[in-house]
């Protein structure tokens, strides 16, 4: 029986940790919407526009963290 429970809370560690470490590669950007171009400095990149129910056009930025 104590050797099933250690198999099982390994196996949920080994998974929590795959999640942990996916979600931290492949979200190193934040998404920004607005009217003004953000600063060069922050190196944004244009990768849409979005409306919004008054008609009025957003930028939507990706930006690096």
């Amino acid at each position: 029986m104590m050797k099933m429970q250690l198999v099982i809370a390994t196996l949920l560690f080994i998974a929590a940790f795959g999640l942990v470490l996916e979600t931290g590669v492949e979200n190193n950007y934040t998404i920004h919407f607005g009217t003004r171009k953000p600063p060069v400095e922050a190196g944004c990149h244009q990768i849409g526009l979005n409306s919004t129910d008054e008609g009025k056009v957003l930028n939507v930025y990706k930006c690096p963290t």
